[in-house]
């Protein structure tokens, strides 16, 4: 699994094409990405960074997805999805909590100090 949004929407747009439901489509790539996340999930007490940067991109492609889905009946989602799509508190804490992990990542944030910086 990529996890490239651009990929996605090419992949997605290629399947229409083929006639294939795009909010099933969207569904299995959420289904995949999680499952993915539950598996790093369990390293994740080994303590390693590079487990922690995997999770914060995976939740990054499920909003995506979840962003993308909405595009479509809601009724055309099994009940999990439909009810974490429709549940508009969740998404907004979500997108903060991602904007707060960009913020972290950029060393140009506001607020930030560049170690090297010694002026």
């Amino acid at each position: 699994m990529e996890l490239e949004q651009e990929e996605f929407k090419e992949r997605l747009v290629n399947e229409m094409t083929k006639g294939t439901n795009p909010a099933y489509y969207i569904q299995a790539e959420i289904r995949q990405a999680e499952d993915l996340k539950q598996g790093l999930a369990e390293e994740v007490d080994r303590g390693s960074q590079f487990v922690s940067e995997a999770i914060n991109k995976i939740d990054t492609y499920i909003f995506f997805l979840h962003e993308m889905a909405k595009k479509y009946p809601l009724d055309m989602y099994q009940l999990d999805q439909k009810t974490a799509l429709e549940d508009d508190e969740v998404q907004n804490r979500i997108k903060k909590e991602l904007g707060k992990l960009d913020d972290e990542a950029d060393p140009e944030a506001p607020g930030k100090v560049n170690p090297l910086d010694l002026s």
